[in-house]
């Protein structure tokens, strides 16, 4: 049985805008985007944000869903999840996820689909239906002009 995460806990979570439910895929799934850049690796145990999941975000997700990992500004001494936000989803969770879109990260599962630029990312997922912020705008801007070289795609 998992003991839900206290109020202050929940805020505390919250206030990161670690995860948003909001808008639909192009096959209609719900959207869960997971901001890398917000997740604070020291500070947050896999135990307590398994909690959080379970209570706040999974009882509103529809099933299947889709998630839309943005990992632009992750720098792995602040903030790099790594494996953990994975491990926070139950098996009966992830037996529900249609798929996994990251955004400029290499995949590391079968249900990952490896997104360098947004561009590739609105070939899966409606415009309008997921807010992404500024800075992975300006971020996708810049890979415009200076395109990353030596990346491998995996569809």
């Amino acid at each position: 049985m998992v003991e839900e995460p206290s109020p202050e806990q929940i805020k505390k979570i919250h206030k990161l805008n670690l995860f948003k439910i909001k808008g639909r895929d192009k096959r209609g799934h719900k959207i869960l985007r997971i901001m890398g850049k917000h997740f604070p690796a020291k500070s947050l145990t896999v135990d307590l944000l398994k909690k959080y999941l379970e209570v706040k975000i999974f009882p509103k997700l529809e099933r299947p869903f889709v998630v839309v990992y943005i990992h632009t500004d992750v720098h792995k001494s602040e903030n790099f999840p790594g494996i953990s936000v994975y491990d926070a989803i139950p098996i009966t969770v992830k037996q529900n996820m249609e798929a996994v879109y990251f955004s400029a990260m290499h995949g590391l599962y079968a249900k990952q689909r490896y997104v360098s630029r947004l561009a590739y990312l609105w070939e899966h997922v409606k415009r309008n239906e997921i807010e992404i912020p500024e800075f992975v705008y300006d971020h996708d801007e810049d890979l415009e002009y200076r395109p990353m070289i030596g990346l491998r795609f995996r569809e």
